[in-house]
């Protein structure tokens, strides 16, 4: 399912990062968001690779206020959906309303609420992927986005929130919070429970000069009917992925990044650059991804040699050599180290006895080469036999 003001988004984000000098057409291959590429993307698929490229472009630029620096408004003419809304929109109350009545037909991973409270209303944001967590400065974007295409809609700089509110730790410095006060014109807190927004309700009877009263009806009509498709197919979603999280338990990252080196190991030794590629983040993001599971690039790499190392012994399908090369070893001594270090033993002497391998305790590399009776030098030499 396309959503092509989601890609008029993307297109948007380019143009507004050209603009700073930033190598886009490098940030955006590498986030997979390169010419042609994300068209066909699902909503999540689409979000997901938002996500990296802010991730991508907060590593470059390091620039925790980026995504505020970047953000301007969007003509209306080149808004997708959001012009279409707020030209049906006769005042910034309706426009709010409608925007988060219709944020789905943007993308169902933009996901909006509204609510009123003491002359206020609050708008509360959520961007979601399959698999990512969006960073602050996804949201810094797309908050000031649509607040600056409100004003301008409205004709009205001065139409500003009365807070803004994060869910994200509040920045160390406080020249960074500061930043965000001013960007906003308002208060802004930090370590909330909710990305929202709140404007006072004197604030929002101001109208939209670009709103054209006469399309306004088949505007809505074609809205009303465009979302409950978006409801239809949303739901269609939600069952297909709660069937996949019943069909089994859900595979842990590392677990992911395992398959990755099981493929990368015969070409040589991994490096971590080229699996956060593959994973479409960035290399921060992979190594705390897998730190919050207790472990390390480094060491799972370690692992997953280990773990085949052990299958391929077991098996003795493949020669020493073969099975060094296999696992992503520039040379045979060097698999060897790994083996004693591993098992206690050389690959030589795991094949000749298969049975304490699979059943017996590995006993210490000092142990392994005094049993043999022979120092590295004969080992190494037993690899041509």
């Amino acid at each position: 399912m396309r959503y092509s003001s989601a890609i008029d988004l993307v297109y948007s984000i380019k143009a507004r990062l050209a603009e700073r000098h930033f190598e886009v057409d490098a940030l955006f291959r590498q986030a997979g968001l390169a010419d042609g590429e994300c068209i066909a993307d699902d909503a999540l698929t689409l979000s997901d690779k938002l996500s990296h490229l802010w991730e991508l472009v907060m590593h470059a630029s390091d620039d925790a206020l980026i995504g505020l620096k970047v953000s301007s408004p969007q003509p209306l003419d080149r808004s997708g959906l959001m012009g279409h809304i707020l030209r049906a929109s006769p005042d910034v109350r309706s426009a709010i309303e409608n925007l988060v009545r219709y944020t789905p037909l943007v993308s169902p991973a933009i996901q909006s609420t509204i609510e009123h409270v003491s002359g206020r209303v609050r708008v509360g944001l959520y961007l979601q992927g399959r698999q990512r967590n969006s960073p602050q400065q996804y949201y810094d974007f797309v908050w000031c986005m649509v607040l600056r295409t409100i004003q301008c809609a409205a004709a009205r700089s001065d139409l500003k929130p009365a807070l803004v509110t994060y869910a994200f730790p509040k920045p160390e410095q406080p020249q960074i919070a500061q930043a965000y006060a001013e960007a906003f014109g308002c208060p802004v807190r930090f370590d909330m429970p909710a990305n929202a927004m709140e404007f006072d309700n004197a604030d929002l009877a101001a109208p939209i000069t670009t709103a054209r009263p006469m399309a306004a009806d088949w505007a809505l009509n074609m809205l009303a009917e465009l979302a409950q498709s978006q409801r239809d197919w949303t739901r269609r979603m939600l069952a297909k992925m709660d069937q996949t999280q019943r069909a089994g338990p859900s595979v842990s990252f590392s677990s992911r990044v395992q398959q990755l080196l099981t493929g990368m190991l015969p070409k040589g030794e991994p490096l971590r650059e080229d699996v956060a590629k593959q994973l479409r983040m960035s290399e921060r993001t992979l190594q705390r991804r897998l730190a919050e599971e207790g472990t390390n690039f480094t060491k799972l790499v370690d692992d997953t040699r280990r773990e085949l190392a052990h299958q391929y012994l077991s098996k003795g399908e493949l020669s020493l050599k073969k099975m060094s090369f296999q696992l992503g070893f520039s040379e045979p001594s060097a698999f060897c180290r790994a083996c004693k270090r591993w098992f206690g033993r050389s690959p030589k002497q795991l094949q000749q006895g298969a049975a304490l391998f699979e059943g017996g305790e590995a006993c210490s590399p000092r142990d392994a080469v005094n049993a043999s009776g022979r120092n590295d030098s004969e080992v190494y030499a037993a690899w041509s036999e």
